[in-house]
């Protein structure tokens, strides 16, 4: 989810970076929304009012450590809401969370093949956070486009595995 590289074009690999998953058969070649990340302080405290109040069923949890992150999923449709609560108040989501306090931290596009969408997003003159993708929640590869390239907003590219549904 983080993991973000320094200004200077540096990007995340991590030493476990992600192998290629074979990708299935008919696939949709097309982008599509995959998720909205929302930075909130307590999941407890969200969860009532996403899942309750506005009746979004959770449909999945996930702790990334690595990350410094606890995930709430929500189904909307064909996407998801992630709410994401930061482990680590001093980590890239906490600071993130004090300076900004709860709000959309990215939207996520899903792409059939995450190499060649960075490599369309460098062709383009996009500056990438990570120079190879990285494993996501809930088994996806990603990586992420910097906001200065997108008018502010933080882009993250997601390919799925074939089983994975979301």
């Amino acid at each position: 989810m983080t993991g973000r590289g320094g200004s200077g074009g540096t990007g995340h690999n991590p030493s476990g970076s992600a192998s290629r998953p074979e990708r299935p058969r008919g696939a949709d070649d097309r982008p599509r929304v995959a998720h909205v990340a929302v930075v909130i302080r307590r999941l407890s405290e969200a969860e009532g009012v996403y899942s309750g109040q506005l009746a979004l069923p959770p449909v999945g949890r996930e702790t990334l450590p690595a990350e410094g992150v606890s995930i709430l999923f929500l189904a909307v449709g064909q996407c998801t809401v992630e709410l994401i609560e930061p482990l680590d108040s001093e980590g890239p989501l906490g600071r993130f969370l004090k300076t900004r306090g709860e709000t959309v931290h990215h939207v996520a596009v899903e792409v059939p093949d995450i190499e060649a969408a960075m490599e369309r997003a460098r062709s383009a003159g996009l500056r990438l956070i990570d120079f190879v993708p990285r494993r996501g929640a809930r088994g996806t590869r990603v990586a992420f486009i910097h906001p200065q390239s997108t008018g502010g907003l933080l882009v993250e590219l997601v390919e799925r595995f074939a089983a994975r549904t979301p």
